[in-house]
């Protein structure tokens, strides 16, 4: 229920003017980087093993940084004291054990995950929007279905355990876990529904099917945790009321 908790918090915090320098980049190109970022994830790591430390290492240096983005454009609230929010939660993803260091690297990945999801939002178009996060969460379930999934995510979990350092490629709590490219997902769906009368609804939608879809995990094992995101996404955007819906097209960037 924790990383539930965490999605619906991705989704409520984006303030809707995030990133918004960026938008004469738009083109539907960068839709592939929604479900391109899982098949990297899984087949480059399956083909090439050593790219599965190279990953750990790319989140260790870039999350943090995507954390101070996301702290000074993205997220709402007093600047100063989320910028300070982040050195804490560096200082102590690095040096404290337990469950306090998990809770701030996981602080940190939600954060860079947050600052990434702002930006696809601005580079990619609207109408593009859905085809990119319903084709990440259909690789996704494949990818699980098939077995290519756990065995590379298996790969990531063996290289993070040899750094000495806190795992920003991931949200834990306890031995449940939820990959970096879902996080972003839950970004996406924040920024797009950031600054309508739609947000705060979505936050809960998301905390509740996500919640619901973790309590199938002692029966599954593993699950595409894409799923519960993808569908709130489609609720959102294509729900049974349209006058929520009208409310929010003029907010969708």
């Amino acid at each position: 229920m924790a990383l539930a908790i965490l999605e619906g918090a991705m989704v409520a915090l984006p303030r809707p003017e995030a990133l918004t320098h960026i938008t004469r980049l738009r083109s539907p190109a960068w839709s592939i980087l929604l479900p391109g970022a899982i098949l990297l994830g899984t087949f480059g790591v399956l083909a090439l093993p050593p790219m599965a430390s190279a990953l750990v290492l790319l989140g260790l240096i870039a999350t943090p940084l995507l954390a101070f983005v996301a702290a000074l454009t993205v997220v709402r609230g007093n600047r100063g004291r989320l910028l300070l929010a982040v050195v804490v939660g560096t200082i102590f993803a690095a040096m404290s054990n337990g469950w306090v260091g998990e809770l701030a690297g996981n602080m940190l990945t939600a954060l860079g995950c947050l600052a990434l999801g702002a930006a696809l939002v601005r580079l990619i178009p609207r109408r593009w929007l859905p085809l990119g996060v319903l084709s990440m969460c259909i690789v996704d379930v494949m990818l699980l279905a098939l077995g290519v999934g756990e065995s590379a995510g298996g790969l990531l979990a063996n290289a993070a355990a040899h750094f000495h350092a806190p795992v920003l490629t991931r949200a834990d709590a306890g031995p449940i876990s939820v990959d970096y490219p879902d996080l972003v997902l839950a970004a996406v769906l924040g920024c797009t529904v950031a600054g309508s009368r739609m947000q705060r609804g979505a936050a809960w939608l998301v905390t509740v099917l996500a919640g619901a879809y973790g309590l199938l995990l002692p029966a599954a094992g593993a699950l595409p945790a894409t799923v519960p995101i993808a569908l709130a996404f489609v609720l959102v955007r294509w729900g049974p009321l349209p006058q929520r819906r009208r409310a929010l097209a003029p907010q969708m960037p």
